[in-house]
């Protein structure tokens, strides 16, 4: 009898039990010095070189749940801290505004691998804060992740245990037997319960609510033309004459060829991970994806470049058999070729997803907002007031995660090495660009005006539709509230020492390093940055962040990297089959299925009720009523009031969408988180 036919069911491990197996195992913090280790001053992580290995063995859920267990663990240890040491506290503290800037400091620029960031230790409170870092021992805490997850995992079944031989069918089988007994993270629904999963229709709705609805551009003229001597070259005269013949704004792409040079490396060199020359070497790509949007809405990939080199020429490119969205499917599920490209697709967006648009564009420019904020805001100033209730959890949650799970959970499973890993992030953070990311300015600049999107065209493009919609409730709210105290009046808001000196610090290759982040001299501006700061933190990463288990949680649909090297021609592409794609995916890497598969139900735990933007306003409105005379109620309300109609409007848009296989509803101001939670 197997160990998953002998294994009793558990919820979660008994925590008395999963304590003391820990220490059986040695799996305990070391007492490595932050103030000895001369390597890492100043850092919250130690060398990797110097990190005990993982259990040699384990079983898959048991791990699972271990994962889970330790990583919360980990996130509790650094509230703790931070609620001791007064970064982030539960109940409020009486700090005197000059002390203030002591008290929240950036990291010092290049002392780690990150961003600008909190210093969780500062230079005010050395001493004590140093005892106390030391004696919760966070210096190696984060190590304890990557320790759990077992190098040998004893039961690992990611396809039907009676099929003969693995196939995608057999995975699909196993997800379909998982999911009918609810086990381990199968208890939600994912896109694996999709026959048509792997279909050009669902690969193509991604781009618009999937777990990155960000990146689809409108076409450049240069990027049209490359794919038309693409097809030239490659004598296919249907898709010449479709891209020839393609309306004016009806061509989109995803294009990550910029990978290679944000990382500085060759256009011809391979994105690979540190463990060269071994089976369990992973890859990245930089995908380029071509799309024709028809103006009854429907979104259909034409052509992908599955690694784009210095040129087009250098470069495969493979096109579509299927012409249109409306072409016939016959043929569709065992076209290996193209299904292979569409993975490498995904695997690129997986990557700019988790390191870029999710990581760097919510939680750790959030980051930065927050402690230029803390430093130059006193904490009554209306600025100050607004932004608050959109930081609960996430200084001590960035923390953790720079900790732990960055180093010990997306490093090992990405496909470039460590240092390429962080050189992304820091990368991504570079090309950030504060203006050009409001949601207007973005949306049109990407070739969706906003005045066009109750359009046929864009009706499958929910995301789209609602946050315009939000980011208009979100500045009525805040032009109401900040009236209050600027009275619409520019020379007021350029006159208020504190935004200037917030906007200094924000821009300061010392501070928060964004150079994008515009100098407010007007009413509208301040309304701008604003709205943006409750963005990013509201409705923004509850949107790029919530919908990762549906869509991740089914590996196969969306990896994280490819598992063998890329066709180097395109005759080779050209004679895959379905051992060529299975080859590329993690079905015979237990330990990295496992952590692709378990982090999106990391950081998919339900929204607290009283953690909501709804509730958020309703509790502003609330609290007014007690307040005599408060200049604020009316803003509150009509704010509470908007929220309960954009619910109404959300749902509308979810249900004109062509696909009603699983309703868009994410983006709910019930269920939206008002801070970035996870």
């Amino acid at each position: 009898m197997s160990f998953a036919a002998k294994a009793k069911k558990i919820a979660e491990w008994n925590k008395g039990i999963f304590v003391s197996e820990l220490r059986d195992a040695g799996i305990v913090p070391r007492p490595l010095s932050h103030t000895t280790d001369s390597g890492a001053k100043r850092l919250i992580t130690p060398p990797s070189s110097t990190v005990p290995k993982p259990l040699a063995s384990g079983s898959f859920a048991g791990s699972q749940k271990a994962a889970t267990e330790m990583f919360t663990s980990i996130w509790d240890r650094f509230q703790s801290f931070f609620d001791v040491s007064g970064l982030e506290t539960k109940l409020p503290l009486n700090i005197p505004f000059e002390d203030k800037m002591a008290m929240y400091q950036y990291q010092k620029p290049g002392s780690d691998k990150y961003p600008p960031h909190l210093n969780i230790i500062p230079e005010k409170d050395q001493t004590s804060l140093l005892k106390i870092f030391d004696a919760m021992r966070l210096l190696d805490t984060g190590t304890l992740l990557g320790r759990v997850i077992p190098e040998n995992i004893l039961d690992f079944i990611h396809d039907d245990p009676n099929a003969d031989g693995s196939s995608i069918a057999a995975i699909e089988a196993r997800n379909k037997e998982l999911r009918l007994q609810k086990k381990d993270i199968f208890t939600e629904p994912n896109i694996g319960d999709r026959p048509d999963w792997y279909s050009d229709a669902v690969f193509a709705q991604q781009q618009f609510t999937g777990t990155n609805p960000t990146t689809l551009i409108l076409a450049p003229a240069s990027r049209i033309e490359d794919f038309k001597r693409a097809a030239k070259a490659q004598k296919n005269d249907g898709m010449l004459q479709i891209l020839s013949s393609a309306p004016s704004g009806s061509l989109y792409i995803q294009d990550y060829s910029f990978f290679k040079s944000a990382l500085g490396v060759s256009p011809a060199s391979t994105l690979q991970s540190d463990n060269n020359n071994d089976d369990n070497t992973r890859y990245m790509c930089g995908a380029v994806t071509l799309f024709n949007l028809a103006n009854d809405g429907k979104l259909h990939p034409l052509a992908i470049v599955p690694d784009h080199k210095d040129t087009f020429e250098n470069s495969l490119c493979i096109f579509n058999k299927r012409l249109t969205a409306t072409s016939a499917t016959d043929g569709e599920h065992d076209d290996w070729p193209w299904r292979y490209a569409k993975l490498c697709a995904q695997v690129s967006d997986w990557s700019w997803h988790e390191i870029a648009i999710h990581l760097v564009n919510t939680h750790l420019v959030e980051e930065a907002v927050i402690v230029a904020a803390k430093r130059n805001f006193p904490t009554d100033h209306p600025v100050y007031k607004l932004l608050e209730p959109h930081w609960l959890k996430t200084l001590s949650l960035n923390a953790s995660a720079r900790s732990a799970l960055v180093p010990y959970v997306i490093v090992p499973i990405v496909g470039v090495s460590e240092d390429q890993t962080y050189a992304l992030i820091r990368a991504a953070y570079k090309k950030f660009n504060w203006t050009d990311l409001y949601i207007p300015t973005d949306l049109t600049k990407r070739g969706f005006p906003i005045k066009d999107l109750n359009s046929p065209k864009y009706k499958n493009y929910a995301y789209a539709k609602n946050m315009a919609l939000m980011w208009q409730v979100l500045s009525d709210f805040v032009t109401s509230s900040l009236k209050i105290t600027y009275l619409n009046n520019d020379t007021m808001v350029a006159g208020d020492q504190y935004i200037r000196a917030f906007c200094a610090e924000m821009q300061s290759s010392t501070g928060a390093d964004l150079k994008s982040f515009p100098t407010i001299k007007t009413f509208k501006e301040l309304v701008d940055v604003i709205v943006m700061c409750i963005h990013t933190a509201s409705p923004q990463h509850t949107s790029i962040n919530y919908t990762q288990e549906y869509y991740y949680s089914f590996v196969i649909n969306k990896p994280p990297s490819l598992f063998s090297p890329l066709p180097a021609k395109l005759s080779e592409l050209q004679s895959f089959t379905e051992k060529d794609v299975l080859k590329a995916l993690p079905a015979s890497h237990a330990r990295e299925w496992l952590l692709a598969s378990h982090v999106p139900h990391l950081l998919s735990l339900k929204v607290a009720e009283d953690q909501t933007l709804t509730n958020y306003a309703a509790s502003l409105y609330n609290l007014s009523l007690v307040k005599q005379d408060d200049p604020s109620r009316a803003a509150a309300e009509k704010f509470y009031n908007d929220l309960k109609q954009l619910k109404a409007a959300f749902a509308l848009n979810s249900a004109m969408m062509d696909d009603q296989t699983v309703r868009y509803d994410v983006m709910d101001p019930d269920a939206t988180a008002v801070s970035i939670l996870i």
